[in-house]
């Protein structure tokens, strides 16, 4: 299988969540969600349906396939996780977002375990967090 482009799975992605909150999607929701023309997001639609990723009846609600939501729940994760990642690294809720929205995408899946080893490490190791904290000031400081 061809792997979809990052924009196709920012779609996935955003479905997934708006499934999570609603149990379904519209085309209006998710132009809301990810900021783009109604235009945009049937052209997705009709592309991810011809891929079989999700159904969807004109104006009707949209619902990932098994696959869809598959794919879809490894991104969110990925992006949830690299997010928290940066976060943990210092780095503002907004700019932790958006470097994970870029990086979700060009990780390859079977590596997910691995960021989720390192997310879990440093959760459950504050004092690691502390020196991680601790030596970037340092480094911003220009004394290391």
């Amino acid at each position: 299988m061809k792997k979809l482009t990052y924009s196709l799975e920012d779609y996935l992605e955003a479905i997934y969540i708006l499934e999570l909150k609603n149990g379904f999607s519209r085309v209006k929701e998710i132009s809301e969600f990810l900021d783009v023309s109604l235009p945009s997001v049937n052209k997705a639609i009709c592309e991810l349906k011809r891929k079989r990723f999700l159904n969807h009846k004109r104006y009707g609600y949209i619902k990932l396939t098994g696959r869809g939501k598959e794919l879809a729940k490894d991104v969110f994760k990925l992006h949830s996780k690299f997010s928290e990642l940066f976060k943990i690294f210092g780095m503002n809720d907004k700019k932790a977002d958006k470097y994970a929205c870029h990086i979700e995408h060009i990780i390859d899946r079977d590596d997910i375990r691995f960021i989720d080893s390192l997310v879990d490490y440093y959760k459950s190791n504050e004092k690691e967090i502390k020196n991680i904290h601790d030596f970037i000031r340092r480094r911003s400081n220009g004394r290391d």
